[in-house]
């Protein structure tokens, strides 16, 4: 086994019981290092770019409290790095995690400059967790590159027929809302080959591409609250531009976009739309299909089409607020368990177990079932 991957510190551990049911895992990273990766990326002339200039994933400089070095180990790898499907079936062990569904955790891909280049690592990427995931049996999202969609279309036709690819796996951000009428194509793609899409926040708000990024100086408000900020943006962008009167089948999960933001979007989207519901009839998708109003109530589509992964939890301490919380956030039915492995924020399942606001029933639906449905594995 990979030495990299460290055990859990004992006050992380979770209960027993974790381990008696089963737990699916959305949003898992895999790092493969960058010699690797950039070996299966096809195109020469992007290859030498990468290899003499660039490297395959640069960075934007910032600091950051939790990604800061500290004995020679980021943030971003405080729980290990796993390479291969033995690394990551090791860290599952002491998270009771039973199906992790891995991505290739390029997360700054997405605020790179060159679409060339992107689409290289794109093509490597997907091609690499292919060999060293898809083909061990782990259950995988592939990654769709936001920035050129028609190059989404391609690639998802070309790697969505593989087995244990489960999901499509790309951004969201302050630059283009998911609503955009350019995803069409994508969403499509997605719909025939029956993938959900998972949208992961990126680092691309810090500084240069937030209004109010520079002005923000802690890791508090870049994290906590930039990323649930957009998330909200991206799907309100989607439901109230028709993406899911268009494509009813599309399922949309957000990761580490938050969730308690749930009653305030569902109680405002409705309120605010029926005070100008004809506003809907001159966007573009409803001024091509000739319909004036949305199908349905905004809030029907956030509890249909949309889930919304856990981690960070941040439950209430108090079990009745807590209770309350989760049925004002429809938890049973949106919510679906993440522990984002390997990273600081990591959330073992602990929660659900250690919390007097989860039943039966809501547990198993958080922890397994609403995956299951959605990623019909």
């Amino acid at each position: 086994m990979a030495s990299s991957i460290r055990r859990l510190a004992d006050d992380a551990e979770v209960p027993e019981q974790a381990f008696e049911d089963e737990i699916i895992d959305l949003d898992f990273h895999v790092n493969p290092l960058e010699d690797e990766l950039l070996a299966y990326v096809e195109d020469e002339r992007a290859l030498d770019k990468l290899t003499t200039e660039f490297g395959a994933t640069p960075v934007m400089g910032k600091w950051d409290a939790a990604y800061g070095i500290k004995e020679g180990q980021e943030g971003l790898f405080t729980q290990g790095r796993a390479k291969y499907a033995e690394d990551v079936h090791e860290a599952c062990e002491s998270l009771a995690v039973d199906e992790p569904i891995v991505n290739p955790g390029i997360n700054n891909l997405n605020l790179q400059h060159h679409p060339v280049l992107k689409n290289a690592v794109c093509q490597a990427a997907n091609d690499y967790m292919v060999d060293n995931f898809v083909d061990e049996g782990v259950y995988t999202s592939m990654m769709v590159p936001k920035w050129d969609p028609e190059y989404a279309v391609e690639e998802i036709e070309r790697v969505a027929s593989e087995e244990n690819v489960v999901a499509a796996y790309s951004w969201f951000d302050p630059k283009v809302p998911w609503g955009n009428e350019q995803f069409d194509p994508v969403f499509e793609a997605l719909v025939e080959n029956d993938l959900p899409l998972l949208l992961h926040g990126s680092l691309a708000y810090w500084p240069q591409h937030s209004y109010v990024g520079d002005d923000m100086l802690t890791w508090t408000e870049v994290l906590g609250f930039d990323w649930p900020i957009y998330a909200m943006i991206n799907v309100v962008n989607m439901i109230m531009r028709g993406v899911f009167d268009k494509y009813p089948e599309l399922d949309v999960v957000i990761q580490e976009g938050g969730h308690w933001w749930v009653p305030f979007l569902r109680y405002r989207m409705d309120e605010f739309y029926e005070m100008h519901p004809e506003d809907v009839q001159i966007t573009p998708r409803k001024m091509e299909s000739g319909e004036t109003y949305l199908q349905r109530a905004p809030s029907e589509y956030l509890r249909d089409n949309i889930s919304l992964c856990t981690q960070p939890f941040a439950l209430p301490r108090n079990a009745g607020d807590a209770e309350n919380l989760l049925d004002l956030s429809m938890a049973a039915e949106m919510f679906t368990y993440s522990s984002d492995w390997p990273h600081q924020t990591l959330d073992p399942p602990t929660w659900f177990y250690t919390s007097r606001a989860f039943d039966d029933e809501t547990r198993e639906r958080i922890l397994s079932r609403n995956a299951r449905e959605i990623l019909d594995i």
